[in-house]
């Protein structure tokens, strides 16, 4: 190699950058990657490189204390954001990039230096914090349910909607979804009327799992597994379960349940921006296996059947299909919606009753071949 090719090779070698790239496919922690501009394009070294114009690029201060750049794209559907973390590397970043994206860059300065501010008030607050461990200590230990409520209460729905996004993301990577046919068509019909003037807006997610399982996110994320579908006899029993979840997600169990698990750090990150931090991560990876309190599972059914009431659908479905879960609990397919939403008799006793005590109507049949829906799974 001559020496022209290798003074070459060194000013190509001086122009990288590392970061971690996040999108679909990538595992939930990201992808370490180099990056380099090629004029004005963003060209990131991964098993297929990526080549993103510089006009499809938007750019902002995130992480904690605004140190990080992070630069974001849509491909399609598909969302893709590259975060820059070492002060080296962003040098390079801002060295070398396109004059266009100048004023983008500037505005992310502005916003770190805001920050600044602000966290120097955080610091003060910090210091207070560590002045009163005794008392915090003894807050969390007998009254962790009360100031978990109290801690998503004050959580705005903006960002609980992006924990929300961030599992739709990591179920879409992690399993086989089912995005159209028959029976993701009626999840999303039913959910639709159960959901009718909610606050959130509702993503439904069909997975493609034998577990007789379904499970709600923060921010009005719904996933349902194709067992469980196989196991209802009639869509009325599906929208039972759909409008339990729902009520999760309405009354925030979902969220409470990921601040407890997870720690107070989820809503620093998402607060901070920090969607690199490990923290969201753990926090999501517990939901298929959450388990709420008694008065939360209460809570969730009467919601439910409110719900259901007001969609004008049966509300016998729910205590059909828990009942059927508690039958079966000794044998039978996966019941893993059995460790999560305890099927007791006496909790189907109490859906009785409270069904009972409605007033007395007919409620018109669902109109969907519930037959084709299952034998499409």
């Amino acid at each position: 190699m001559d020496r022209a090719s290798d003074h070459s090779l060194d000013r190509s070698s001086d122009r990288s950058f590392n970061g971690r790239l996040f999108g679909p496919g990538i595992d939930g922690a990201g992808l370490e990657v180099s990056a380099s501009w090629l004029g004005k394009l963003l060209t990131i070294d991964t098993e297929l490189p990526l080549n993103i114009r510089a006009s499809d690029l938007q750019i902002a201060a995130a992480g904690f204390n605004m140190r990080q750049l992070q630069v974001s794209w849509q491909d399609g559907e598909d969302a893709y954001a590259f975060f820059i973390e070492q002060e080296e590397a962003r040098a390079a970043f801002l060295a070398t990039a396109p004059q266009s994206l100048q004023a983008s860059l500037a505005d992310a300065r502005k916003a770190r230096h805001r920050i600044d501010t602000r966290f120097h008030a955080l610091l003060g607050a910090y210091g207070l914090y560590l002045a009163l461990p005794a008392i915090l200590l003894a807050l969390f230990l007998f009254n962790l349910d009360r100031v978990v409520g109290w801690a998503a209460a004050k959580v705005p729905i903006g960002y609980e909607a992006k924990i929300g996004n961030m599992v739709l993301a990591q179920t879409r990577a992690q399993s086989q979804v089912i995005e159209s046919g028959p029976a993701a068509e009626a999840i999303r019909q039913i959910g639709g009327r159960l959901t009718e003037g909610s606050r959130y807006q509702y993503r439904w997610l069909l997975v493609r799992n034998e577990q007789v399982n379904a499970f709600a996110a923060p921010g009005g994320v719904v996933v349902v597994y194709s067992g469980l579908i196989k196991q209802t006899d009639r869509p009325e029993e599906l929208a039972g379960v759909l409008a339990h979840e729902i009520a999760h997600v309405e009354l925030r169990h979902s969220l409470q349940g990921v601040i407890k698990k997870a720690g107070f750090s989820i809503l620093l990150s998402v607060v901070m921006g920090d969607w690199s931090g490990s923290a969201i991560g753990g926090g999501i990876a517990t939901l298929t296996e959450m388990k709420f309190s008694r008065d939360a599972e209460t809570q969730a059914d009467e919601e439910g059947l409110r719900r259901l009431v007001k969609a004008n659908i049966s509300p016998q479905g729910m205590p059909e299909f828990f009942g059927k879960l508690a039958k079966k609990e000794s044998g039978g397919p996966d019941l893993s919606m059995l460790s999560t939403h305890p099927a007791s008799q006496e909790r189907m006793k109490m859906l009785q009753e409270r069904i009972s005590q409605l007033p007395a109507r007919s409620y018109p049949p669902l109109n969907l071949d519930w037959e084709r829906i299952k034998a499409s799974l």
